[in-house]
């Protein structure tokens, strides 16, 4: 028995785990139809969590060696690195970090290290966070295009950037809080990073960006230096070799005794797992699509068919549902939404929010147990949005002309020919308002709130994770791991003992890494399209009012 054990740890010898952070960093594994082509498969948020947590109790590890290149992602997803260095450091390991092109996000997590190098030639652009919202009234305008969208609920503005030329007092109001809870928290962990107050951290940020020598001086950083030479630091901190495994090893090995777990478990016939559901994207109809920005989708049939594998499997006893959307299609919400109803009356479904759950995207978490989200995910936007673009105007600067033959007064009314008439302009609000009562009465029923409390936080207003906690719209606050333990809790599984989680992933479909050589232009234009396409015969949406980049 002890050398089956000593086979299932081979990296014993090791002292030191290199963690590599670089571009997006997914909720889903990317899968393939064909398996034997090479490929580099990128951590997510769930592996790059449990490697932490292993890397933390495991004796023979005493450093961790996070080098960060160009990243992709949001503060909430950026929060749950930083707290897990955090953690990691609070259990007597040492963390460097090794920063290549650092921006806020970088600069976020890995400014909570024990010692943090940069690159001599890096310039550390911590410059502070920024909305910048675009609006094309004007230009649509000129092109002889008329928007004619509206927002249910006063925040919400997602028609605002083709119907304005400047935010309403609401959409500021709104974004002004928004930025205000997210900033404490951006101040707060590089404070707590480098020894800093709150005021020396605002000054610190107004005064960037730096150069390498220029972040030495301001004691933002601890050394300049090249990427081979940082082990020569830390065998230097560490008094002896530094033995250095790769952080995607650490995960084989987990899953591998994970799997003999589940293995030995079932053959004694108390097989208890975890199930993991994620996807991302704008939600739609139909099977999820994947694809860059806007263009990733969460498919009805897709994600409809991963949760009843959840719930047939026999060994699951709870369900996490990781969830990354601006929302989209209210029509493919629900049917998500009322489909993790139904599981839940069998089991515990926890919904763990990642950097943006809001809208459509928070409605499907209405149908979970408990909600997790970051303090600084963005989520709420209960609201709905409908309209059409007019395109009239323009058809006739092109010198295009259009005939109809049409059977019923109201068979033009989502036409592009036309503007709405006043008669279907009143037809519209009035499934407007019956879809977003219904969306806030969900709201209620969940949250166990009345409907005028309910009505009074909804409204389409955005909140933070912290915000949305506060007022009853979230549960707890963490990241997918907390979301893990409290399934267990649910569930009745003992707290301290390790989860077998169970990932299930999408169904497999052809995905040629050198079909990722078209150009990125092609690429995005098709995706649009398609995007287009999808939700095209839907007049309303239960979509986030704007999009936030934090690079």
């Amino acid at each position: 028995m002890r050398i089956f054990k000593r086979s299932l740890n081979p990296f014993k010898r090791f002292n030191v785990v290199e963690l590599e952070l670089d571009g997006t960093v997914p909720e889903e594994e990317d899968r393939y139809l064909i398996p034997f082509i090479p490929r580099k498969r990128k951590l997510t948020v769930l592996d790059i969590e449990r490697i932490f947590h292993h890397i933390a109790f495991e004796p023979g590890i005493r450093v961790l060696l996070i080098k960060i290149r160009s990243l992709r992602i949001g503060l909430a997803k950026a929060q749950t690195i930083a707290r897990c260095i955090r953690e990691l450091r609070r259990n007597g390991k040492k963390v460097f970090a090794y920063l290549e092109s650092p921006g806020n996000i970088e600069y976020m997590i890995g400014s909570g290290a024990d010692k943090v190098f940069i690159a001599p030639w890096a310039i550390l652009n911590l410059i502070g966070l920024k909305a910048e919202v675009t609006f094309f009234k004007s230009l649509l305008d000129k092109a002889g295009v008329e928007a004619n969208f509206k927002g249910m609920g006063e925040y919400k503005t997602a028609a605002e950037t083709f119907t304005r030329d400047s935010m309403s007092e609401k959409n500021r109001e709104m974004l002004e809080a928004l930025y205000d809870d997210l900033n404490e928290k951006f101040l707060d962990y590089i404070a707590q990073g480098r020894g800093l107050s709150p005021e020396e951290a605002k000054r610190v940020i107004d005064n960037g960006p730096y150069t390498s020598k220029e972040a030495l001086d301001e004691s933002l950083v601890d050394g300049i230096l090249y990427e081979e030479e940082i082990k020569q630091q830390i065998q230097e901190s560490i008094q002896q070799n530094a033995e250095i495994i790769k952080a995607s090893n650490i995960l084989k090995l987990l899953k591998l005794k994970s799997t003999v777990r589940y293995i030995a478990q079932t053959l004694k016939g108390r097989a208890s797992a975890i199930a993991f559901v994620s996807d991302t994207g704008i939600i739609t109809l139909g099977e999820s699509r994947s694809g860059g920005l806007l263009s990733k989708t969460i498919g009805t049939r897709t994600m409809l068919r991963m949760l009843e594998r959840a719930e047939r499997d026999r060994a699951v006893r709870a369900l996490v549902l990781r969830i990354s959307s601006p929302g989209g299609s209210g029509i493919a919400s629900d049917l998500i939404l009322n489909k993790l109803r139904s599981i839940a009356r069998k089991m515990p479904v926890v919904v763990s929010m990642s950097d943006v759950a809001a809208s459509g995207g928070y409605m499907i978490a209405l149908g979970a147990t408990k909600i997790v989200a970051e303090s600084t995910t963005i989520t709420g936007s209960i609201g709905i949005v409908s309209g059409k673009f007019n395109l009239a105007k323009l058809y006739e600067k092109l010198g295009i002309t259009q005939e109809y033959i049409s059977r019923g007064r109201r068979a033009l009314m989502y036409s592009s020919a036309r503007g709405f008439t006043e008669e279907e302009e009143q037809n519209q609000l009035q499934i407007m308002e019956e879809l977003y009562t219904d969306f806030v009465n969900k709201v209620a029923v969940s949250r166990n709130l009345e409907y005028t409390a309910a009505e009074k936080i909804s409204r389409g207003r955005v909140w933070t994770g912290k915000q949305a906690r506060e007022l009853g719209l979230v549960d707890e606050l963490g990241g997918v791991m907390t979301a893990v333990k409290l399934a267990m809790t649910e569930a009745g599984l003992p707290p301290d003992e390790e989860p077998l989680i169970k990932t299930i992933s999408k169904p497999m479909g052809i995905r040629l890494p050198m079909l990722r050589t078209a150009p990125t232009v092609i690429q995005e234009l098709d995706s649009a399209i398609q995007l287009a396409k999808a939700l095209e015969r839907e007049g309303v949406f239960a979509l986030m009012p704007f999009w936030m980049d934090f690079d």
